[in-house]
């Protein structure tokens, strides 16, 4: 099974998203005529990943520096929307138009003052969109990609560096996910 294929596959099931998989997240042709034991196999390996991933990331936690930590997952989080770029892309430029795409598609809300380059974005799901995250077993700090989705994103976007933090996140014990993009200012 191809990358490709095993996303799609995800996206089946309905575990599509890093934010981003909601773009593209339709069932590929014929998914819907497997028979139920190939369904059934999928879905347990699927959960299989989950589980060993989520060991993954708690072993990352308890030995890695929170730093370095930090970095690994945001890296993932960045390749993460760097893989959905050809949809992302169309709106560089035009965040108005991005954040009205994704309030049809993921987003609850969505606030965008230009003149003080922040946006704010609540998702609607209540839960996590990750296709790697169990929310029972997944520590927390894998939140973390997440950030770098945003970061890799809306720098994309507005065209510039920007930071960003999470407002929630259901990893963390909130209800929803939110997070607040800040354009960085740039010293000349």
């Amino acid at each position: 099974m191809t990358r490709d294929e095993f996303l799609r596959t995800l996206c089946t099931f309905g575990a599509c998203s890093c934010a981003g998989l909601m773009f593209g997240a339709e069932a590929p042709p014929g998914a819907e005529e497997k028979p139920n034991e190939e369904i059934e196999a999928l879905k347990w390996k699927v959960n299989f990943m989950r589980v060993r991933f989520a060991k993954l990331v708690g072993i990352l936690s308890d030995t890695l520096d929170e730093a370095t930590r930090r970095k690994v997952f945001e890296s993932m989080g960045r390749e993460c929307a760097r893989q959905f770029m050809d949809l992302t892309g169309k709106f560089a430029g035009h965040p108005e138009a991005f954040l009205e795409e994704i309030k049809k598609r993921w987003a609850k809300e969505t606030e965008y003052d230009q003149a003080a380059g922040r946006i704010r974005v609540v998702d609607r799901s209540n839960h996590c969109t990750c296709a790697f995250v169990d929310e029972q077993l997944t520590p927390p700090a894998f939140c973390d990609c997440t950030l770098g989705w945003q970061k890799e994103t809306y720098a994309m976007i507005l065209g510039q560096p920007v930071d960003a933090e999470l407002e929630e996140s259901i990893l963390r014990g909130g209800k929803q996910c939110s997070y607040r993009i800040q354009a960085v200012k740039r010293t000349t």
